[in-house]
């Protein structure tokens, strides 16, 4: 998309949040915006706890391991933090607008959320150096190496999430 007249409109007044990009067939942007929210939102404030509370854990009963990932716990508790931040003005900003049907406003938004994404990155880039890359030792306990097996979701689901935001839902609204 470059020129203005690429940009999506409103497929048509009273059918808000239906976006179309040069007269293609209709986007359900309700319906991406919920999938967000429910599959990764909420997710992300069920899983992300247990996972903290496990590292916690992990740290606690084998601290005197050298192999241990030391910091993990308040590295989430932080990543916990940014996240509700982000997810907080995802839906009460950008997702309402979106609702509503009005792309031609967002580009400051989206700017934020992107600047988010980079610092999630961030994130998980720390999150695979405290985890060795997901790869607990082989001795490591069970509790352990499911903390490893959280973690790698985590960064699977939070990449996931970023990919739908930026190749999907900015791709239609953002020149």
């Amino acid at each position: 998309m470059g020129a203005l007249s690429d940009r999506p409109t409103a497929a048509a007044l009273g059918n808000p949040g239906v976006l179309t990009v040069n007269g293609a067939a209709p986007y359900d942007i309700p319906g991406l915006v919920d999938h967000i929210v429910e599959r990764y939102h909420r997710t992300h404030e069920r899983e992300l706890p247990c996972t903290t509370r496990l590292a916690r854990q992990v740290e606690q009963l084998y601290a005197s391991d050298p192999n241990c990932p030391v910091g993990l716990a308040d590295h989430l508790t932080a990543l916990a933090a940014h996240l509700e931040a982000h997810h907080w003005r995802e839906e009460t900003i950008l997702f309402p607008l979106l609702r509503i049907g009005t792309p031609h406003c967002l580009e400051f938004v989206i700017r934020r959320m992107t600047a988010d994404h980079v610092n999630i990155e961030l994130e998980l880039m720390t999150l695979q150096r405290l985890t060795k890359g997901y790869r607990p030792s082989f001795e490591a306990p069970f509790c352990w190496q499911a903390l490893h097996v959280m973690c790698r979701k985590l960064e699977s689901d939070l990449r996931e999430h970023t990919r739908l935001d930026h190749e999907v839902l900015y791709a239609l609204l953002v020149s």
